[in-house]
């Protein structure tokens, strides 16, 4: 079988700073090109963007896709009006849209990749135009599409509730672990670095966007300095999004903890295991996802997390993790004390995580996506 992978649809979330996706296209293409039955993956790629998140792999070849434009109107135009084409020319058995469309004039197979529902959720993230824009686009790839991967069974029910499908025609596949973090699990290559304050402190990575929560997370942590319970700085990696840095700055000085609250910016990924490794607990509180690997990092690396109930988050943290109501400053808080001071649930969660984490595997997801690859191919006779 050959296949072609559709990189290009993940825009501005491939990039230089980015995490997620450049850890699931590593790991899916990878994934795909060990299984003997694939003879080659062909990756449609941004021009600009070399080979980041494409695996060195000789059964993958990297198809750059020239002419593509850097605007976002320009490449969605390029997605439906030029890329069919583009895939065409690579004579594949069948096409994986990578990340939640796919062209609509394309005739062969296909599959599409659903990563983010977030603005069913949240459209107030969402530039009107764009926001219109997935509203059409998500719903006609799917209904399009040959078959449908969602990244959590959270996420395939929602789906369904949503849309006209034939739940026949959707999988959940759970992704695996960064090359990275898996690394630094399996080869005790976490480095222990120095706390970036010298103090202990509580960790959180991920894009400064409203729905990932940093603000109750920092009136939850206030709270808890106030109180004179903990003696713990919170340390949040990320780039600006609808929420910036100097936004959270504003907040934690109003909290009166500008001094115990550091912001890093965007971190580059393989940065992430030192930061980790060396932090007291892992808080990944956000409203809503799709997936969230972040909590299998922590869980990998055997650190205490706090998570959100909500959403795909307990599906991916099962009982390895402190669960809280992401929507309730007291809950967080609550998570946060049983995490930094009870010492005997933190041992516990410490020896849950990694077992928990274990489950989740690139081999695993290339042999379940295999199958949906061939029902796809079944499904056009």
């Amino acid at each position: 079988m050959r296949v072609a992978f559709d990189v290009i649809s993940a825009g501005g979330g491939l990039g230089p700073g980015s995490g997620a996706m450049v850890v699931y296209y590593q790991g899916a293409l990878g994934a795909l090109a060990e299984r003997p039955e694939i003879h080659e993956v062909v990756a449609l790629t941004q021009p600009w963007s070399g080979r980041l998140g494409i695996p060195n792999h000789p059964k993958v070849r990297v198809a750059p896709c020239r002419g593509l434009p850097r605007s976002r109107i320009g490449r969605v135009a390029y997605e439906q009006l030029v890329l069919p084409g583009a895939v065409a020319r690579q004579r594949p058995d069948l096409l994986v849209s990578g990340h939640n469309i796919t062209p609509l004039l394309r005739r062969g197979p296909s599959i599409v990749i659903l990563h983010s529902i977030g603005h069913l959720f949240f459209p107030q993230v969402y530039s009107p135009l764009r926001l219109r824009y997935l509203e059409q686009a998500v719903p006609r790839s799917l209904r399009h599409a040959d078959a449908v991967i969602t990244v959590s069974e959270w996420e395939r029910r929602e789906v369904l509730a949503r849309f006209e499908l034939d739940p026949t025609r959707v999988f959940a596949v759970h992704s695996g672990l960064s090359e990275t973090v898996s690394n630094a699990r399996e080869h005790g290559r976490a480095r222990q670095v120095s706390s970036p304050t010298g103090r202990p402190y509580l960790f959180m990575a991920s894009t400064l966007y409203e729905f990932k929560n940093h603000a109750r997370l920092i009136r939850a942590f206030a709270k808890l300095v106030r109180a004179g319970e903990i003696p713990h700085d919170l340390v949040l990696a990320g780039g600006d999004a609808d929420v910036t840095a100097a936004d959270l700055a504003v907040l934690a000085a109003s909290e009166g903890v500008a001094e115990r609250v550091t912001l890093l910016g965007p971190v580059a990924h393989d940065r992430v295991p030192d930061l980790i490794a060396r932090a007291d607990a892992i808080a990944y509180t956000s409203l809503c996802e799709a997936f969230g690997h972040p909590i299998l990092e922590a869980l990998a690396l055997g650190r205490c997390l706090v998570t959100s109930n909500v959403a795909s988050m307990p599906e991916v943290a099962g009982d390895a993790a402190v669960l809280v109501d992401p929507y309730d400053v007291e809950s967080i808080a609550d998570g946060l004390r049983t995490a930094l001071l009870d010492e005997h649930r933190r041992a516990e969660l410490e020896q849950a995580g990694p077992l928990r984490a274990a489950g989740f595997t690139w081999e695993r997801w290339g042999g379940e996506t295999l199958a949906v690859m061939q029902f796809a191919l079944r499904r056009r006779g």
